[in-house]
C-alpha cells in the first residue's frame, strides 16, 4: 500500500506517541490510529516485531485490536504462544482472534478458531486467558465452547460465577438482544459491554434496533449520563463499521451534522471507514460547528475522516458533493488532501 508522505508523517509522530510513557499520550494515539485504519497496520507490526517496551507492545496489540485488520492474526498468535505473555497482551490477542471467527475468509476464522483452542487446552497458559478463550469462542459455537469450558480448572471461574453455569455467556447474548428491544440495561457501561462482547457476532437487524434503543434512552437523560450513552452508541457505530455495515450511516450523518461537542472516537473510526460523498457535508458542519482554541484534537480527526472520504471515493472539487461543501463552507478547502485543492 503507497502511503502518501503527509499521512506517512502523521503515523510517524503517532507511533512516537504510541511509545511515551505517558498513558494520555499512548491511548490518543491508539485512538487516532485506530482511525487511520489499515493504512496504519503495517508499521503497528514493525513496532510488535522488534524489542519495544511491554506498554508500547500492549498499545500496538490494542490498536490492531481496534482496526480489524486480518494481518493482525500473527502478532496475536504470537502473543498468545508465548507463557511469558502477560495479560496486557494476552487480552488484546485474545480479543483479535475473537474478532476474525467471524471473518468470511474461512482461514482465518479457522485458524482463530484452532489457536483460541489451543489456548484453552493449553494448561501453562494462565486461567483468566484460558477462560476468556472459551468465552471468545462461545459466540460462534456455544457447544464446543462449553465443553472445552469443563476442561478448565473449577478455580478458573470468577467466586460470583459458579462452574456450572456455563450458560451464562448466552445470557449476555440474550442480553443483547432484549436490549436491541428496548429493554437496555440502567448502566450505560453495561450496554457498552454487550456491544463490545457481542456485537461482532450479533445480527445486523440487533444492532441496528439497538442504535435506535439507545437513541431514545439518549434523548431522555439529562446531560451527563446523555453523554455516557453517547458512548454507547459510539461503540455500536464501531462495531458495524469493523463489519462494513453501512445499516445505520444515516446516524452518523445526523451525529456529526448535529455535533455541537467532539463526539466519542468511536464516531470518527465509523465514519472515516464508511462514510462516502453524502457524508461531507455533515463533516463540514462539525468542523464549522467547533473552535480550534476548545478542541484542536477533534478538529484534526473531523479533516482527517474528512480527506479520507475523499481519497478513498476519489472525488475532486468537480464532485457535486464537494461543490455543495465549498458554496456553503469554504474554508473546507483546508480540509481537501492538497491533490484535489487545485483540480
Amino acid at each position: 500500500m503507497v502511503i502518501k508522505s503527509s499521512a506517512a508523517r502523521e503515523i510517524s509522530l503517532l507511533l512516537t506517541r504510541l511509545a511515551s510513557e505517558r498513558d494520555m499520550d499512548r491511548e490518543a494515539a491508539v485512538a487516532r490510529l485506530s482511525v487511520l485504519g489499515a493504512r496504519a497496520v503495517p508499521h503497528l507490526l514493525d513496532v510488535l516485531a522488534g524489542p519495544t517496551p511491554l506498554s508500547t507492545r500492549a498499545a500496538a496489540l490494542r490498536t490492531l485490536e481496534a482496526i480489524g485488520d486480518r494481518r493482525s492474526i500473527g502478532p496475536a498468535v504470537a502473543a498468545l504462544r508465548n507463557p511469558d505473555s502477560p495479560p496486557e497482551l494476552t487480552d488484546p490477542a485474545v480479543a483479535i482472534l475473537k474478532s476474525l471467527l467471524a471473518s468470511p475468509r474461512t482461514g482465518d476464522a479457522g485458524r482463530a478458531f484452532e489457536e483460541l483452542t489451543a489456548t484453552i487446552l493449553d494448561d501453562a497458559r494462565d486461567l483468566p486467558t484460558r477462560r476468556a478463550a472459551v468465552d471468545a469462542i462461545t459466540h460462534v459455537d456455544r457447544k464446543t465452547a462449553e465443553t472445552l469450558r469443563r476442561r478448565l480448572p473449577a478455580e478458573a471461574e470468577p467466586p460470583d460465577r459458579p462452574l456450572e453455569r456455563a450458560a451464562g455467556a448466552a445470557d449476555d447474548a440474550d442480553a443483547l438482544a432484549r436490549a436491541s428491544q428496548g429493554a437496555l440495561p440502567d448502566d450505560p457501561a453495561r450496554a457498552k459491554a454487550l456491544v463490545e462482547t457481542w456485537g461482532p457476532s450479533a445480527p445486523l437487524t440487533t444492532l441496528h434496533r439497538l442504535l435506535n434503543a439507545v437513541r431514545v434512552r439518549e434523548a431522555s437523560e439529562r446531560s451527563a449520563a446523555r453523554r455516557e450513552w453517547l458512548v454507547v452508541r459510539a461503540a455500536i457505530h464501531q462495531t458495524l463499521a469493523a463489519r462494513r455495515s453501512k445499516v445505520a450511516l444515516y446516524d452518523l450523518r445526523e451525529a456529526f451534522e448535529n455535533a455541537r461537542e467532539p463526539l466519542p472516537v468511536g464516531f470518527l473510526a465509523a465514519m472515516a471507514r464508511l462514510g462516502d460523498a453524502a457524508c461531507l457535508e455533515p463533516l463540514a458542519a462539525a468542523l464549522a460547528n467547533s473552535t480550534a482554541s476548545r478542541a484542536d484534537w477533534w478538529r484534526q480527526h473531523v479533516a482527517s475522516a474528512f480527506q479520507d472520504i475523499v481519497r478513498r471515493e476519489r472525488l475532486t472539487r468537480r464532485h457535486a458533493a464537494v461543490r455543495r461543501v465549498l458554496a456553503r463552507w469554504p474554508q473546507a478547502a483546508e480540509a481537501l488532501p492538497p491533490s484535489r485543492r487545485r483540480r
